[in-house]
Formats: C-alpha cells, sequence, structure tokens
C-alpha cells in the first residue's frame, strides 16, 4: 500500500506574490481615495510613491473626483478679523466648510502669504488662485497637499506704478482638454490683458478684440470673475463710438473663452437693474444678479429687492430667464455666492429707525467683528427657506466649487511655516 506524502510547504515569497494584488490593480484603487488617505499610501513602498506623483496617476485621481456625483462640493473660507486695539494683531485664516456649513477646519497657510493683503479669485481642480496686493505677486496653491507655485512677475507690471495695481482685476480657470491652467489679468482704463498659461510657465499679452469702434473702458474690479461653460466673464462698461467717450456707462458681460483665448461681449438681461450687480453660477448656468433699493418717491426707506437671472444657453441672449425676484424686510442685504445646489449666500444686516427717524444700518465692515444685528445666511430662493450660518461669524470672501486634488505632487513648492 502507498502512503501519500503531504506537499511540501511553498516557499514564502511565493506565498506572498499569490496573495499579492497586481500593481496597476493597486492603483486604480487609490485612484479612488480621497487625498488625504492617497498621501499616506505613498509611505508604503517606492513604487507606490512615484506611480502616485506621476501626472497620469494625478490625471486619473482628477478625473475620478470630478466624476464621483455622490462627492459634494466644500467652500472656501477667507477670514480676517481686527480688533479696536492694536494690540491685538490682525487674524486672518482660510478655512474649510462642507456643504451644510456644519463643520469646518483650517488649511496652514505658507509663510510667504501675507493673508491680511490677499484675496483668494479663483478655484479650479483643487487649486487656488491667490493675489496679493503691494507686491503683486501671485500664488496658484493646492492646500489639500500643501503645495504652492509662485508665478513669474507680469509682462505689464512694469508698465503700471505700483499705484494702479488697485485697477487691476485677475481671473483664474482650467482648460479641462489639457489639464492646463490660466491666469488673466486686466489692467487700468482702457483696459488691455495679459494670459499666464501654466504649462508653459509664461505670461503673453492678449488682444481684447470686440466688434467695430467697441473700446471696453473699465472693469467692476469690485466683483470677481466667474468660471462657467469654458469662459471667464466679468461686468464692464464700453464706449461705442468714434469719439472716445461717445457713449459711456454701457455696461456689458466681457468674456474669455479658455481654449482660443478669444475675448467677447455677452449683453445684460433686460428688466430692472438696482444699485448692485453681480455675475455667479447658478447650477452650472452663467446668472445675473441685481439688488438694492428701488427708486422711491416718498421719503420712507423702501425694503430691499434681489432679481436673478439665468442664461439657459450659454451665449443666446434671449435664453436669459429671470427666475426669482425677492424682497427683503428691514434688512440690507450683500451677496457671497451660490452653492452648486442654488442656495444663495447672504450677509444680512439688521435696519434701524432712531428717534428722529433716520434710517441706520448695522453692519462690520470687513476687518471688524460682526455684532449681533448681521448674519450670514443660505437662501433657498425658490422656497426663501434660509439658514443662519453661525459659523461663518468673520468672512471677508467666499470660494465656491472647491474639490481636494493632487494637482501640483509632481512639483512646485512644499509649504513652510
Amino acid at each position: 500500500m502507498s502512503q501519500t506524502r503531504d506537499p511540501r510547504p511553498q516557499p514564502r515569497s511565493l506565498r506572498q506574490r499569490k496573495n499579492h494584488l497586481p500593481h496597476d490593480v493597486v492603483l486604480n484603487i487609490l485612484t479612488r481615495l480621497p487625498v488625504k488617505s492617497v498621501l499616506r499610501f505613498r509611505c508604503v513602498c517606492k513604487p507606490w510613491g512615484s506611480s502616485i506623483a506621476s501626472p497620469n496617476f494625478i490625471s486619473t485621481h482628477l478625473n475620478n473626483t470630478n466624476n464621483d456625483d455622490d462627492q459634494d462640493q466644500t467652500f472656501l473660507i477667507q477670514t480676517r478679523i481686527q480688533y479696536n486695539t492694536r494690540k491685538i494683531p490682525i487674524i486672518s485664516k482660510v478655512l474649510c466648510c462642507d456643504r451644510t456649513f456644519d463643520w469646518l477646519f483650517e488649511y496652514p497657510t505658507p509663510s510667504v502669504f501675507d493673508l491680511n493683503m490677499s484675496r483668494m479669485v479663483g478655484s479650479c481642480n483643487g487649486l487656488v488662485c491667490l493675489v496679493q496686493h503691494g507686491n503683486r505677486s501671485i500664488y496658484l496653491w493646492n492646500p489639500s497637499i500643501r503645495k504652492f507655485k509662485r508665478l513669474p512677475d507680469s509682462c505689464l507690471s512694469q508698465h503700471f506704478s505700483i499705484g494702479q495695481d488697485d485697477w487691476v482685476s485677475t481671473g483664474f480657470a482650467c482648460q479641462s482638454k489639457t489639464n492646463d491652467y490660466k491666469v488673466v489679468k486686466l489692467w487700468c482704463t482702457p483696459v488691455v490683458a495679459e494670459v499666464y498659461t501654466l504649462s508653459s510657465d509664461s505670461w503673453r499679452r492678449a488682444e481684447i478684440s470686440l466688434k467695430s469702434n467697441v473700446v471696453v473702458s473699465y472693469i467692476d474690479f469690485f466683483t470677481d470673475p466667474h468660471f462657467v461653460s469654458g469662459a471667464l466673464h466679468w461686468l464692464a462698461y464700453h464706449t461705442e463710438g468714434e469719439r472716445e467717450g461717445e457713449f459711456l456707462d454701457r455696461m456689458m458681460i466681457l468674456s474669455f473663452d479658455v481654449d482660443n483665448e478669444e475675448f467677447g461681449e455677452m449683453a445684460l438681461p433686460d428688466g430692472d437693474k438696482l444699485h448692485q450687480r453681480s455675475l455667479f453660477v447658478f447650477k452650472e448656468n452663467l446668472a445675473f444678479i441685481t439688488y438694492g433699493y428701488p427708486e422711491n418717491d416718498d421719503d420712507k426707506m423702501p425694503d430691499s429687492q434681489c432679481f436673478i437671472w439665468v442664461m439657459r444657453e450659454y451665449g443666446v441672449h434671449e435664453s436669459w430667464n429671470k427666475l426669482f425676484s425677492i424682497r427683503f424686510e428691514n434688512v440690507d442685504i450683500s451677496f457671497y455666492g451660490c452653492t452648486e445646489h442654488g442656495e444663495l449666500l447672504l450677509d444680512k444686516k439688521v435696519k434701524e429707525e432712531s428717534e428722529d427717524g433716520e434710517i441706520k444700518i448695522y453692519y462690520c465692515n470687513e476687518s471688524t467683528i460682526l455684532s449681533n444685528d448681521t448674519a450670514i445666511v443660505s437662501l433657498d430662493p425658490k422656497t426663501l427657506h434660509e439658514k443662519d450660518l453661525i459659523i461663518l461669524r468673520y468672512v471677508t470672501n467666499i470660494v465656491t466649487t472647491f474639490k481636494e486634488s493632487l494637482v501640483f505632487l509632481d512639483g512646485a513648492t512644499e509649504l513652510s511655516g
């Protein structure tokens, strides 16, 4: 009778190989994980670390993030608090907040950033464009991976004095087909433009060529441009005619197509316009909001109002649709922006009438602490349901549509300080 012998135990290396996932399968899994988790896995082994930092992995991870409909976008919030004493320094921070505004955390900022002199002007694919006034520095910053890049000085900066820096508007956009990024800078009056491209790390002069005899004379520098439908958009004034100033104060929308790098113009919607005006993005469509106080013949202070138009078909003037008309009783409002789900972000300031009948609006500006008479709220313009965003008490700027990414992981400068 033959005796069956037990099989010899396999070498340990062979057993490990059978339990080992192929490298491409591992990478496919990693491209679907949150940024924080991916960064931790870089330390597992050198092949993982080098693969994660490769342009192909970064691009694939970005595409998976953008195509994940279950992942809500968050908000970047710039805060600035100044007390009524010089003994306490100004406190400036950059915070990240979820869609419901129920939690937030602080992003560490590089020591070279002077947040008291800076403003976030836009965000694309996890990169934030931050403009520093005074020395005119522009940074692209990925707060998720703590890396940033300082842009080279622009071509036109040497032609304008530092005092003219206040008359500059900066826009930030991404070119989806090539995963490239562009910064557009508009200067002075009449307006001239230059464009920075990340892939070439260089600036070039861009011609604003509109229809015959139309010159862009002024940009609304108090509102940041908005990126939608592959283009940046500014509120602008233009002159038309052979004589300069023949037709003044005609407001329009100035657009910049990121793909072909051409400027264009669009007319604002027809209808009533109040004193405050701004462009924004409403559920992935270009939108226009005007708010303030209507003209009133009597001495009584009217209620503030808000009108909202949405362009249903991009570039078609007839598709402007007036969706909402809202009246606010006994409050003055300021507009911060709009969430991806269509809620308006507003700063509401209570109006009170003094004993002599004078109307007073109690509010604190961007360098002071907000009082109990001021509230930052999210408002559903359809149902008028309102939520007091208690955690946002010292806001100076809100950048929406922010999603974490690995862009810059293969380069740029590590955060220090």
